[in-house]
């Protein structure tokens, strides 16, 4: 593995109120989220761009509107030198470890800030999909995924309905928390996530021994 900062993940997915009531939070602040797709009929593959390693995503929330093309599981080998570090306020691009229970990838992410409003627009007829991303988020998903993409043929799916909380403090830990709560399609859970900047090993093994419940899109 690199030697990537690392999101650490647990996903909590029966009892959700009642670890909200535990944890003390409330309605947080809401977010809605989309996912790009290929649905073409008669392929096998459901989900042929998940299954290739590469997520399209947009979020809209009062505070945030953006597009992000992740890249995860990904091989270094996949990075051509432009691409092989994060970008230097790490906002833009992101390398980083990505840890849910046994799991250890890596994951490269470009993003995109859009004004508020422009998904749901876009969104709404599926047309003019690209213009949501950028020509960098374009040039590396060119440069580095697996598969060729055209954007005119996805679909977005969703959208998903979340709320973030942000420094939520757990227990006796003494680091602080990021949650998220995600219900769509009958499927309901919360995500607990902290971020180490060194030493992922260290973290508290209440995260690093977990074995999350599989999660479909994130």
């Amino acid at each position: 593995m690199s030697n990537e900062p690392a999101e650490i993940k647990v996903t909590l997915s029966e009892e959700v109120p009642n670890a909200l009531s535990t944890l003390g939070l409330d309605h947080g602040s809401p977010m809605q989220i989309w996912f790009l797709e290929d649905e073409t009929p008669g392929i096998r593959t459901k989900l042929p761009l998940l299954a290739a390693g590469v997520v399209l995503r947009l979020r809209s929330s009062h505070s945030k509107n953006d597009s992000t093309i992740k890249l995860r599981p990904c091989r270094l080998t996949q990075l051509i030198p432009k691409w092989s570090t994060s970008s230097s306020d790490g906002k833009k691009y992101r390398l980083e470890q990505d840890w849910a229970g046994q799991r250890r990838t890596l994951a490269a992410s470009a993003v995109h800030q859009l004004a508020p409003g422009l998904i749901e627009g876009v969104t709404s007829n599926g047309n003019d999909l690209c213009t949501l991303f950028d020509d960098r988020q374009q040039q590396f998903l060119e440069d580095c995924a697996d598969l060729r993409i055209a954007f005119a043929g996805l679909t977005p799916l969703g959208p998903v309905t979340a709320a973030k909380w942000k420094n939520v403090m757990v227990g006796d830990l003494d680091t602080e928390v990021n949650a998220e709560r995600w219900t769509f399609g009958g499927v309901d859970f919360l995500e607990l996530s902290i971020r180490a900047e060194r030493d992922p090993d260290k973290t508290p093994k209440a995260f690093r021994g977990s074995n999350p419940r599989p999660r479909p899109i994130l």
